[in-house]
């Protein structure tokens, strides 16, 4: 079964959901806490990838894939992206060539020779007068693009350019000049080119960047120390013209232009007062759903506008496989030199060769199902959201707002787990019910001993006049030791320590040896202590310990998850509660 472009190793997952949150169609389950993608809506913009702190999202890796098809003697020709003077910057292009060869291509071809068959299509198109009078025109060469128009905004589909991408149009064009016996192999910063390699069979495979220079590793091949043949000069059939400039944001317009000028025309409005159109750009996914999701009215723009949308920001020289070695800018740089000793357009005799079809990613999935308002209040209620004043809309979860947590719950995406809010809320039940039927006395108290809070079982072993008080004034909160017992110098290490430590005492208070463990949950400014009486019989003593683990042993997978969750105070819940337990196992 074929592997999807990107998968979750399970073993590095972390349950972070940072990349729910990074993800703009919300592609990522959660289930038992670790994240996977769901392929049948992912857009492959490999935000995910990115933005992995473990490293668990992971590319698939095709290098094998394209090894077998060398191997059986196939003529395999590299459809190389244009980024790769950004990105193999110092190596000459013979060289890059040269090294391709090595690996065992038959023929080295830029994917922007389908750039510039793309632009010059899409020319004609608006060289003509469209009936419908259009003013919006949507265009990229992007697939993550395409795929997110026509999945989560289908009411901008009658303005989509849908065309074939420049890989898919390089393709046809190899296959044509080389025949439909050779393999077409994509090289490039794109994952997403992955996926339309899966869908398209006039595309054999996609390695990225980053899989190329590890295969270069493995071969022992550093393309910078090649000595390029004579014959290593040029690309085939020939080199592109300005469909080089592609991967940076623009890049399509400034190609369109060489083809058909915007200042100058085209007119696309019928009758005699038509206007040029005016262009604009757009990159990054997020800017783009924005844009689409806004108040984008294409029947009121005052003159038709023609938008080159990218997935990535900047565009493809910023894509997810793309080194980071270089900064942005010298990226873009390095590309702008490239493409601008190409030719302005190709030939009328290359052009002639061209083919772009129409139409190529007509699969429309409905990614998210619309639940009810009675629905979708079920199952905030589940979260501990009554009303709108509940409804934190931290984002913390990954999502926008609770609502559309809630969705992705009842869509069996989410589980109520990722709810910061909920777990800190159930946190703070569970630790207030393990500290009120635990059999040790425990008090919190602030740096100025006054009472956070406490246990019965801590007046119990206070005394008489402090079980009386605890009944006036609810867990003591608020009332200063100092003023109440004579055990507050035992506190004194607590607020001088300079880490989390503790202290442990065995003193005699009201004919009673108690063992008081006193110890730092913050730093200066929150302290605790647990109090047994070690004088009970042993009998007794061992009917606590084991109805003290019993206790804990039920609570801990829950407070572990939660210390996970939320950190810090979440575990030095669980410290409190480990305590317990270990004070209750020290000997006589």
């Amino acid at each position: 079964m074929l592997q999807y472009p990107i998968y979750t190793d399970e073993s590095e997952c972390r349950g972070c959901y940072k990349c729910v949150g990074r993800c703009p169609v919300k592609s990522i389950r959660v289930k038992d806490g670790l994240t996977d993608i769901i392929p049948k809506i992912c857009i492959y913009c490999g935000n995910c990838v990115t933005s992995c702190p473990a490293g668990a999202k992971r590319v698939r890796n095709d290098i094998e894939k394209v090894q077998r098809l060398i191997n059986r003697g196939i003529k395999v020709y590299a459809s190389l992206a244009p980024s790769y003077a950004a990105e193999f910057y110092g190596s000459s292009p013979a060289q890059v060539i040269a090294s391709l060869k090595k690996l065992g291509f038959a023929g080295i071809s830029e994917t922007a020779l389908g750039a510039d068959f793309v632009s010059a299509d899409i020319a004609a198109d608006l060289e003509k007068e469209p009936e419908n009078g259009q003013r919006l025109f949507l265009s990229s060469a992007c697939p993550s693009v395409v795929m997110y128009i026509k999945q989560n905004a289908p009411a901008y589909i009658p303005y989509l350019n849908d065309r074939a991408s420049p890989l898919l149009s390089h393709a046809l064009f190899l296959r044509k000049i080389y025949g439909d016996k050779i393999a077409v192999v994509f090289i490039g910063p794109c994952i997403a080119k992955k996926r339309e390699a899966d869908q398209m069979r006039e595309i054999n495979a996609a390695i990225t960047f980053a899989e190329l220079k590890q295969w270069f590793t493995q071969e022992g091949i550093i393309p910078e120390n090649i000595e390029a043949k004579d014959n290593d000069n040029d690309f085939v059939p020939r080199r592109a013209a300005k469909g080089s400039y592609y991967p940076v944001d623009g890049g399509m317009i400034l190609s369109l232009k060489s083809y058909q000028s915007f200042s100058k025309g085209p007119t696309v409005s019928p009758g005699p007062t038509a206007s040029p159109v005016s262009n604009m750009v757009v990159s990054g996914i997020n800017t783009i759903a924005e844009l689409l999701h806004g108040n984008l009215a294409p029947e009121h723009l005052p003159a038709p506008l023609f938008l080159e949308l990218l997935a990535c920001s900047g565009g493809c020289i910023n894509g997810p496989c793309a080194t980071r070695d270089t900064s942005a800018i010298m990226r873009r740089a390095q590309l702008l030199q490239y493409a601008q000793a190409a030719d302005d357009k190709l030939d009328p005799e290359t052009l002639k060769d061209g083919v772009v079809p129409k139409a190529t990613l007509t699969l429309i999935e409905k990614p998210h199902v619309v639940f009810s308002v009675s629905e979708i209040r079920a199952t905030l209620r589940k979260i501990g959201i009554y009303g709108e004043d509940d409804a934190l809309n931290c984002g913390q979860c990954g999502y926008e707002d609770c609502r559309s947590f809630a969705a992705a719950m009842l869509e069996k995406r989410a589980e109520k787990v990722m709810c910061a809010s909920y777990m800190r809320n159930m946190a703070q039940r569970k630790a207030n019910a393990m500290i009120k039927t635990s059999p040790s006395g425990i008090v919190l108290v602030d740096k100025t001993l006054h009472v956070l809070e406490s246990n019965k079982n801590f007046a119990r072993l206070m005394g008489k006049e402090i079980e009386e008080l605890y009944e006036l004034i609810p867990e003591l909160t608020g009332v200063n030791l100092n003023k109440i017992i004579d055990l507050v110098d035992y506190f004194e290490d607590a607020l001088l320590a300079e880490t989390a430590s503790s202290f442990d005492y065995d003193i005699r208070y009201n004919k009673k040896v108690l063992h008081l463990n006193v110890y730092v949950i913050e730093k200066g400014e929150v302290f605790a202590a647990v109090i047994d009486d070690i004088t009970v019989p042993q009998v007794r003593r061992d009917k606590t310990v084991a109805k003290a683990r019993k206790i804990i042993e039920k609570n801990v997978q829950a407070v572990q998850k939660i210390a996970f969750l939320l950190g810090e105070n979440a575990a030095e819940t669980e410290a409190i509660l480990n305590t317990i337990i270990e004070s209750h196992s020290q000997g006589d």
